[in-house]
């Protein structure tokens, strides 16, 4: 499904955004705060999107590709990924340092939550990260507390109860 905002495109990614994904992904600043915070190499991007399109066909899980509606051009990415607690997603994104401060990822977030049926989804964070706080304060998510990822680096847990948010801003998923 592709999901539509004023100014984005969360579409699924595809072979032919390779360049534009792998350039995102292989810039160090974006990277600092994904995963172990080392950039990808062009194959793991490659493997990325073949994995993240198959995913979307089955299922909202995955990663989308976000585009300027006007230009068609991959700003970045977002995505709802699985955590290990049944029926919570946890929500991701990236997006080329161009892009930053325009609220790009709040809309597309926005626009992701909006579609999705899980009743709770979470967001890490390095706890340094203000940036993507702040996003996530804008969407509603509230800590849950400290802990180490899976590479073992100290992370933030945020929580979104979508239930809870019947007069909020997820009202029309209802």
């Amino acid at each position: 499904m592709i999901l539509e905002t004023s100014r984005l495109r969360l579409r699924p990614l595809a072979e032919t955004d390779l360049d534009a994904l792998g350039a995102i992904a292989a810039d160090p600043q974006v990277m600092a705060h994904v995963g172990d915070g080392v950039p990808l190499s062009r194959a793991a991007t490659a493997l990325w999107i073949t994995n993240a399109a198959a995913s979307l066909r089955m299922s909202e899980v995955g990663s989308r590709g976000v585009v300027l509606r006007e230009s068609n051009v991959l700003i970045g990415w977002i995505g709802l990924i699985p955590t290990p607690h049944r029926n919570r997603l946890e929500l991701i994104y990236g997006f080329a340092r161009a892009y930053w401060g325009r609220g790009y990822a709040t809309e597309a977030a926005q626009a992701l939550l909006a579609n999705c049926s899980p009743d709770t989804v979470d967001a890490t964070i390095a706890p340094e990260n203000r940036a993507s706080w702040r996003i996530l304060e804008k969407l509603g998510f509230s800590p849950v507390g400290e802990e180490l990822d899976e590479d073992g680096l100290p992370t933030l847990r945020l929580r979104l109860d979508l239930r809870a948010e019947v007069n909020g801003p997820w009202s029309g998923r209802l």
